[in-house]
């Protein structure tokens, strides 16, 4: 919710403060804040505060985490594509052989990375895989480029949410106190 608010300009839109409103109704229970005074809604600011900066940790470690994944991917992909070559030139194929690849793809709005899945029953779908690949790894490689883009940015708004939190949950004061006192 935090990320959402800094990437909508310090607002979120009624869907998203009913789902915070939830998500604070739940907390509210879970960590026992007991009654509507300042100091109970104090607190549960800095608990709110505390809850999305572990959030934001989380998101960081993930996002270090593809964002490494997404500078070897050309690196993958090629190996994949000369293991395959290998496989074709030397397996049996007695039984069918899977072999799996991940490469960035465009998917609705947005870009994710897509894993495939291979079987072969013979060294031909073995070499037509592998010069499939060989030939997609300029498209991919531009989908990879802005993957690693929206990442960086994604990285950037992080650490700019990092620096905001506590006016983010300052920001919900009244939704803090609206959740005291339905519940208390």
């Amino acid at each position: 919710m935090a990320l959402s608010w800094v990437e909508q300009e310090e607002k979120l839109l009624i869907r998203q403060q009913e789902q915070l409103r939830r998500a604070l109704a739940s907390a509210a229970e879970f960590l026992e804040w007991t009654t509507l005074q300042d100091h109970e809604v104090d607190k549960a600011l800095r608990d709110m505060k505390t809850l999305a900066e572990a959030g934001v940790r989380f998101i960081a470690k993930d996002l270090e985490q593809e964002v490494a994944d997404k500078k070897t991917e050309s690196t993958r992909l090629k190996k994949a594509a000369t293991s395959i070559q290998k496989l074709a030139a030397t397996a049996d194929f007695e039984t069918p052989v899977e072999f799996s690849y991940a490469h960035t793809a465009r998917e609705g709005d947005g870009l994710v990375t897509k894993t495939e899945d291979l079987t072969f029953a013979d060294a031909e779908e073995a070499e037509r895989a592998a010069r499939t690949i060989e030939n997609k790894l300029d498209s991919w490689e531009r989908l990879r480029t802005q993957m690693l883009e929206d990442l960086k940015r994604r990285q950037e708004q992080l650490e700019e949410l990092k620096e905001r939190l506590a006016a983010f949950a300052e920001s919900f004061r009244g939704l803090v106190v609206e959740v005291f006192a339905i519940l208390y």
